[in-house]
């Protein structure tokens, strides 16, 4: 196995890690799977680093851990207790109930909102000023390469904002570049806001009006820049939720001077047998949208009559305050309502007559469904627009990612890449465990325990929250990343040596034991290393 000898010496290894899109289930689950790499003196060696939302909120505290060279245990407790507390959501929510904003935009919503409550926690220094993009790119860390990714909606393209070792890597993409001296102004609690503002969930987030910026205004060369208008910034992973394609553009922009030894693909894609359970058939009943329309111009004629009425009877009827309260008030109430209608009616009017073809010609077709059919057919509508969106799509561009570094339905194409990762690949998925096919022939291993089967089945399930609803699941997640990424390095040992240990080279042999200890104590004591961190 000659092309494996740089690969058995695991003391020398370049690796590169990516850390999906999630929410608190990414960030939890990806805390556990660098606990484990610094579990085995591995995570020093990581020297490119790509994430994503949930993803980037890990990445971004451990970067910023390097910069201030804060020791690794004292991260890791700030940051679980952090996730252990922290609710962002209800924050979010609180400052935006406040109006507190600063952003050039002077827009209040749930997305600036967010990233002041960033700002104000886990992404601020201990003079209480926040961190910006500067502190990383002229850090000097071990990290060759670090990513932070977001999606622009201009060109639908990815926007990077990457710290390289190579000058050919630049802030932003292709078609839209921030100069660095523009983006060392760059709070670092906006750049996890662009990245993790996904969908559906926030508003997208405008660059640069919505971000804050050191002296209060935005630079001058980025209002040159953006005279047009600002780009929306939205969620890393509506272009690419694992990172990886930008881990294999920065190491293509390097390949002499560092070529990754190692991919570790950390990702917690959930699992799903269904993207769209088809809803049950319910009996469509109701009254039909005629009787309702005719009901409804009875109504309004009622009420006109009752104005006209009302009207005289004011005129009328001498000045008491007496008068005033029983004849002006319902005046007025009729009133609004008969406009209310009226105004409803010819809004209507307008947008139908923007539909093409169809349009008010619709209506002497769509009158004879009953309410109970309109309503399903527009719960149809969106309920399968959010699972192509969130679901759908998402598969589709995660096999389309996967496919860089897996290969496709094209036997020339996965040859290729065969070759050029398969002894370098470890997928991390969260529900490896859970796959019925999770035990492949692996010498000498013990299967998992009940308690550890519980654990990561919790982790797995846990949906994309900023927010945990259990007591268990962020202690589940990290102690799921941690004997998740154990397994599938016993895997990886195994698919570059084989299944006889005694036969490895020597740094492979000690890994493996290694590894083989630490999966007999997750099995005894799943809690094994969270409680080497906190004994009480």
């Amino acid at each position: 196995m000659d092309e494996n000898k740089k690969l058995a010496d695991f003391t020398n290894v370049s690796i590169g890690l990516t850390l999906s899109g999630g929410g608190y289930r990414a960030a939890a689950f990806h805390l556990g799977t660098m606990d484990y790499l610094e579990q085995l003196d591995l995570l020093s060696q990581v020297k490119m680093l790509s994430t994503v939302s949930g993803g980037t909120f890990t990445g971004v505290k451990y970067t910023l851990s390097l910069v201030e060279q804060q020791s690794y245990e004292s991260y890791f407790t700030e940051y679980y207790d952090f996730l252990k507390q922290t609710n962002l959501v209800e924050r979010g929510l609180e400052t935006l109930g406040n109006r507190d904003t600063d952003a050039p935009s002077g827009r209040h919503d749930i997305t600036v909102s967010m990233a002041k409550v960033y700002a104000d926690t886990f992404l601020k220094k201990k003079d209480g000023t926040p961190y910006l993009f500067g502190d990383i790119l002229n850090a000097n860390i071990g990290l060759d390469d670090v990513i932070f990714n977001s999606t622009e909606f201009r060109y639908g393209l990815a926007f990077r904002f990457q710290r390289c070792s190579n000058p050919r890597g630049i802030i932003g993409n292709q078609k839209i570049r921030i100069k660095k001296k523009d983006a060392e102004q760059i709070r670092m609690a906006d750049i996890v806001t662009a990245s993790s503002c996904f969908p559906g969930g926030f508003e997208p987030f405008a660059f640069p009006n919505d971000f804050i910026w050191p002296d209060g205004k935005i630079p001058e060369s980025l209002q040159t820049q953006f005279s047009n208008g600002p780009i929306a910034l939205m969620d890393g992973g509506v272009y690419d939720n694992q990172g990886l394609q930008s881990l294999l553009l920065a190491e293509e922009r390097d390949p002499d001077d560092l070529n990754l030894d190692m991919f570790i693909i950390s990702d917690v894609e959930q699992q799903s047998e269904d993207l769209y359970p088809y809803p049950e058939d319910e009996v469509q009943g109701g009254p039909h949208l005629k009787t309702i329309a005719l009901m409804l111009v009875a109504f309004t004629a009622l009420l006109f009559v009752s104005l006209v009425m009302l009207i005289n009877k004011f005129i009328s009827d001498p000045f008491t305050w007496s008068n005033f309260f029983l004849v002006f008030i319902p005046l007025l109430q009729v009133g609004i309502a008969v406009f209310s209608i009226y105004w409803f009616y010819k809004k209507t009017q307008k947008y139908l007559r923007q539909i093409p073809f169809l349009g008010i010609y619709a209506w002497k077709y769509v009158k004879n469904l009953t309410v109970d059919e309109v309503l399903d057919m527009i719960s149809l509508r969106i309920s399968s627009l959010f699972a192509l969106a969130a679901s759908v799509f998402m598969k589709r561009i995660r096999s389309l990612v996967y496919g860089l570094i897996y290969g496709d339905f094209r036997k020339p194409v996965n040859e290729v890449i065969k070759k050029l990762y398969q002894n370098k690949r470890v997928s991390n998925l969260i529900y490896s465990l859970q796959q019925s096919k999770a035990a492949p022939p692996l010498p000498d291993i013990e299967a998992m325990t009940p308690e550890l089967k519980a654990m990561i089945k919790t982790a797995a399930e846990m949906p994309t929250t900023l927010w945990f609803d259990k007591p268990d699941q962020l202690s589940s997640l990290v102690i799921s990343g941690q004997a998740t990424l154990c397994y599938n390095l016993m895997k990886y040992v195994v698919r570059n040596f084989g299944t006889a240990p005694d036969t490895y080279p020597h740094e492979a042999k000690k890994l493996w034991d290694k590894l083989n200890l630490d999966w007999e104590q997750f099995n005894q004591n799943p809690r094994f290393l969270l409680n080497a961190k906190f004994p009480n």
